[in-house]
């Protein structure tokens, strides 16, 4: 008896799971990376769903497809309402009036069918047709990326979207970028479900906010991130910044343009000695009093550019409790840093300090 009643329980249990969980969670565990995870209570399959949009929805553009919920508001002597969802053939089954094609079609297009037949059926009566849900469609993302695999998106979502949510945490609390370093976010590939293939410049709206570059995203379509073509033109990053590495070089892109592009200087680039080397010869740019010669420098497929940085630090080592980097201030002689880092017992004279130029390599002697 105690093994029938524990059985019965179990399978109560999991009923009640299956009432609350939404089925696509249930089919497949990738919906926890998808939009639902990062947009809370986003899912259309709840009665009430909040949307996350960026604007209002545009019925003359937007596409009717599976998934997608209407409800529809009768108002007059005979009033009603009633809610339904495309099905996954593509058609709506409104109660009391019939089953009616509507994917592909525009918002404004589907209101115009749904009224007209409703109002067979209801004479006189006002009639609201509203879509009150979007659908959910799986998008693939493959290529040069850490996540490759099946998202959910939705028709508002857009290309970026799908790239943040891929993110990949390499240190706890860390997110970094879902492309590898070899990928090329200038000539990303999106096939719809039709065939039709585009690219897309996804780094003109990282940099400039080019929305035309980052797309709304439709059911089916296979994000496709290139590898940086070293058959092509393309331009080598050095130096102590983040932005290390190689860059597609574009047709007739200056130094200015391409930096600019990729964001390679920052507050701490030293700007009086950017290099250019280009084989066995080094071209020295100040772009603080070359402007102009910053600006037209035309690069070439191969050149390496070499950015260094800004030294704002003093580094204290030896006979010391806290060695290490230290705030570099004006004025502060070898003594101030000495007293700042705390000598030992152990060290030697502090008027026998030695103190090493980073420039030019000179050794000095002295705590003054």
């Amino acid at each position: 008896m105690k093994k029938i009643l524990l059985f019965l329980l179990v399978n109560c249990t999991l009923l009640f799971a299956q009432d609350n969980i939404p089925l696509l969670e249930l089919q497949n565990q990738k919906y926890e990376q998808s939009m639902e995870k990062l947009y809370q209570n986003r899912s259309v399959i709840r009665n009430v769903s909040p949307q996350v949009l960026e604007a209002e929805l545009d019925p003359d553009k937007y596409k009717v497809g599976p998934g997608d919920q209407f409800k529809v508001s009768v108002f007059g002597e005979l009033e009603n309402e009633f809610e339904f969802s495309v099905l996954p053939v593509g058609d709506v089954i409104i109660p009391t009036v019939g089953q009616y094609r509507v994917s592909g079609m525009s918002l404004t297009e589907a209101k115009q069918l749904i009224e007209r037949v409703v109002k067979v059926n209801y004479i006189k009566a006002e009639i609201a047709v509203n879509i009150t849900g979007l659908r959910k469609f799986r998008v693939y993302y493959t290529g040069e990326v850490k996540a490759p695999g099946t998202y959910f998106a939705q028709a508002t979502d857009r290309l970026s979207d799908i790239i943040e949510i891929s993110q990949v945490q390499e240190k706890p609390g860390e997110a970094t970028s879902s492309l590898n370093d070899w990928a090329d976010d200038t000539s990303i590939k999106i096939t719809h479900i039709d065939g039709i293939t585009n690219s897309y410049d996804l780094s003109k709206f990282y940099r400039h906010g080019d929305k035309t570059q980052n797309p709304n995203l439709q059911g089916g379509d296979i994000i496709y991130v290139q590898s940086i073509d070293l058959k092509k033109s393309y331009v080598i990053i050095e130096g102590n910044v983040g932005s290390e590495g190689i860059y597609p070089l574009k047709e007739n892109e200056t130094l200015y343009q391409f930096l600019t592009r990729v964001s390679a200087l920052s507050k701490k680039s030293n700007l009086e000695s950017l290099v250019v080397e280009r084989g066995k010869t080094n071209e020295s740019i100040n772009i603080l009093t070359e402007q102009d010669r910053f600006r037209n420098y035309a690069l070439q497929s191969g050149d390496k550019i070499i950015i260094s940085v800004i030294y704002d630090r003093v580094y204290v080592r030896g006979e010391v409790f806290t060695p290490g980097a230290y705030p570099y201030l004006a004025n502060y002689t070898a003594k101030d840093y000495i007293g700042r880092a705390g000598a030992l017992d152990s060290a030697d004279d502090i008027e026998e300090v030695i103190v090493i130029r980073q420039s030019t390599g000179e050794m000095l002697r002295g705590a003054d």
